[in-house]
């Protein structure tokens, strides 16, 4: 594409200067007009390259340089993406994890390691850890499929914190928003109804309950949340 758009340029460029040397010439008393129209192909280029040949070699220039800016970008980029996979691959401690998110923060892959952290914060008891870690990578993953997971960890962490309202919120941003997977909508609307029993919140629950039916969540997902309200 990059290699299209710039033979076009070169072609439309040529083709106006071209034109605009042979109105020149035609208008031109010494007589080169008449010259340049019986002229071979070979001679009207020459003609057209000695008129016009500060404007040809800018136009080179330009193409040449926008070329090399493309190769050199495409050649960093698979540069850097294979020392990411290198990166990755010796991953081993947390420490390891953070500073691979920070340094390949702008690549999905980071987006998914910090989305990793934020489950081993979670479990090891730090929440506040969890909740930075599952945040930063919804900020990575906003456009990504697994968006929808890191809402669902940040609303875990929120909720150990004790921001109950926050974690609702955060849950039901998932649960009705029907462009993202039923998986994680059911994933949300099972942790919500757990959330809403241990809170004791039944009026809540019981509206949840009624809701689960109508928002097209897989069958497996209704059935476990069900059980959740008639546990004791």
């Amino acid at each position: 594409m990059h290699k299209y758009f710039i033979c076009q340029v070169c072609a439309k460029y040529f083709a106006h200067f071209n034109n605009l040397q042979i109105r020149n010439m035609k208008n031109n008393d010494n007589g080169l007009g008449e010259v340049f129209q019986s002229a071979e192909l070979s001679d009207r280029m020459w003609l057209f390259f000695q008129k016009n040949s500060k404007a040809v070699l800018i136009i080179t220039a330009t193409v040449i340089a926008v070329a090399m800016m493309f190769c050199f970008q495409k050649l960093w980029s698979n540069h850097e993406i294979a020392n990411m996979g290198r990166a990755y691959a010796s991953l081993i401690t947390k420490e390891d994890r953070i500073l691979f998110v920070k340094k390949y923060k702008k690549y999905p892959l980071a987006g998914a390691v910090s989305l990793l952290l934020g489950d081993e914060y979670l479990e090891s008891l730090e929440y506040e850890f969890a909740r930075s870690a599952y945040k930063n990578a919804g900020a990575i993953l906003k456009h990504h499929l697994l968006f929808p997971r890191t809402v669902i960890g940040q609303a875990m962490a929120e909720y150990k914190l004790n921001n109950i309202t926050g974690a609702e919120k955060l849950l039901n941003s998932v649960i009705y928003n029907r462009k993202i997977d039923r998986v994680f909508r059911g994933n949300a609307a099972y942790a919500l109804a757990n959330m809403l029993k241990n809170e004791r919140k039944s009026e809540q629950l019981g509206s949840l309950l009624k809701d689960v039916s109508n928002i097209d969540l897989s069958p497996e997902f209704v059935n476990v949340i069900y059980k959740v309200s008639e546990e004791n």
